[in-house]
């Protein structure tokens, strides 16, 4: 199972008519998706590689319907983009693309933090999002990491309860991650670029904590930009 699969509004189980999880079709499509992921992970598939449904059925000796099925469930974790009419491939991320996603991250996370303050919600999920993000770091796991650094953000996103805030920030940051994921195994990086962004994201924490809508909005802006140039200058194209 993928560190991506908790990610809030997604679902990944197979159904059948009644509409009750198929097992054997849940399990099978879940089975291919690991290991298609596995995969593009490795560099097997690479970055804007096109995916080709009958080669990999028989690969796998599957159905090609069920390699269709498991490549939904990457579209949904963001390893696989697929447009109109257009066979499936390997997401790969330009670093203008790149840029252009943190500009609006940086928006709309900005708006969560200004949301979370004027509502005056409770952040003690935030705070426990930073625990297991310093202790992911410590252990020195990337995939780990970016899997707490990924669930952070979505939980202030999630935060404020305003669905269309969640929707659209979650189309940017589950492709970026993803990236990222590809981009730092393919390096062979450690925990270590993600050091100093801890204390990034404490300063989030903080922000929102001080009580201030403004500053907490204008605080997620600046160190989202510095997130930026801390993966242009590590991993980035």
């Amino acid at each position: 199972m993928s560190t991506y699969s908790n990610i809030p509004g997604t679902s990944q189980n197979g159904t059948t008519a009644e509409g009750n999880a198929s097992p054997s079709t849940g399990l099978l499509k879940e089975s291919l998706a690991a290991q298609l992921r596995e995969a593009i992970l490795s560099g097997k598939l690479a970055p804007g590689e096109k995916i080709i449904e009958r080669r990999w059925a028989r690969e796998f000796g599957a159905a090609q319907v069920s390699v269709r099925e498991a490549l939904n469930i990457l579209i949904t974790e963001g390893f696989v983009t697929k447009g109109h009419g257009r066979s499936a491939r390997v997401l790969r991320l330009t670093d203008p693309a790149i840029i252009h996603t943190y500009q609006v991250r940086g928006a709309l996370e900005g708006l969560a933090a200004r949301l979370i303050v004027e509502q005056e919600l409770a952040i003690a999920d935030l705070e426990t999002a930073m625990v297991e993000l310093r202790r992911a770091v410590e252990t020195n796991e990337v995939r780990g990491v970016i899997d707490r650094v990924q669930r952070f953000h979505v939980c202030m996103l999630a935060k404020p309860g305003n669905p269309f805030l969640l929707e659209n920030g979650l189309r940017l940051i589950v492709p970026l991650y993803a990236f990222t994921l590809m981009r730092a195994l393919a390096k062979g990086l450690d925990a270590s670029p993600w050091v100093p962004q801890v204390a990034n994201h404490q300063r989030i924490v903080d922000a929102i904590r001080m009580g201030n809508p403004q500053i907490a909005e204008q605080v997620v802006i600046h160190v989202t930009n510095r997130f930026m140039e801390r993966y242009l200058d590590v991993w980035g194209n």
